[in-house]
């Protein structure tokens, strides 16, 4: 975790999705330097309440707020409310993302699936950016989420997908750049192999393969994503907006 002063303490930040996985480690990293964190939950209840408690317990300051991120009306309370409660919003991270490979999806068919994730991932970020900026304080940050493999042709399915939702999103983050400034700030974060509990799956062989294949030689981790987005959010890149950060270890560039 870092311990240098990126001048978040006392600062307003939002987190969808951050009940679990990078999310959740988002939400704790944040809470550490000083912000107060509010954690939005769609489905994961449990998760979003322990991470609360976990900041509450280290003496940070923490809320929690549940909202279906493809209805319309559950973005616009999510956003009201976050304001009700935290005042100006300085920072907004569009972390929550659609399964398209896990028990979320069983029984669904192969269009109700990647319906789902555009409603959540392309829908939900787009209304989230539109709903929050005008509550933004000026100088704020928002941070979307993309995928590298968007940049590079991803065959077959569930890759289609996530390829289709997530460039959409990486082009949204250049038109709100552009229509946000000079205010607001919007970046977009492309991770690439990060661990989660997915690539805790893979076998000993697919695991050393895909490393194999990363120039830096290793997986990515949470602690990589959250250094990426204390960065894009902090003074430091006052001047960055409308820009897509690979985090991949070099597997992709562009």
């Amino acid at each position: 975790m870092v311990q240098t002063d990126t001048g978040l303490k006392g600062s307003a930040v939002v987190i969808t999705g951050a009940g679990r996985s990078i999310g959740r480690h988002l939400a704790l990293g944040f809470a550490a330097l000083g912000a107060e964190v509010l954690v939005h939950y769609a489905h994961a209840r449990s998760g979003a309440e322990e991470v609360v408690g976990l900041i509450r317990k280290q003496g940070g300051k923490a809320d929690l707020l549940q909202a279906d991120l493809r209805q319309p009306d559950e973005v616009s309370r999510l956003v009201r409310e976050a304001h009700k409660r935290l005042g100006p919003i300085d920072i907004w991270i569009n972390n929550a993302g659609a399964s398209a490979n896990s028990a979320e999806t069983r029984g669904m068919s192969e269009v109700e699936v990647f319906e789902n994730i555009v409603g959540v991932d392309i829908l939900g970020t787009w209304r989230c950016c539109r709903e929050v900026e005008r509550y933004m304080r000026d100088g704020g940050s928002i941070l979307t989420t993309g995928w590298d493999r968007a940049l590079d042709g991803a065959p077959g399915l569930p890759n289609q997908m996530y390829a289709i939702s997530k460039g959409a999103i990486m082009s949204l983050t250049r038109c709100l750049a552009a229509e946000f400034a000079p205010r607001v700030r919007v970046n977009c974060i492309a991770p690439g192999r990060i661990e989660n509990e997915w690539a805790r799956t893979l076998s000993v062989e697919s695991y050393q393969q895909t490393v194999q294949a990363i120039p830096m030689q290793r997986w990515g981790s949470p602690e990589d994503i959250l250094q990426t987005a204390l960065f894009l959010t902090s003074p430091g890149a006052s001047f960055i907006t409308g820009q897509v950060m690979l985090v991949n270890g070099g597997e992709i560039m562009r």
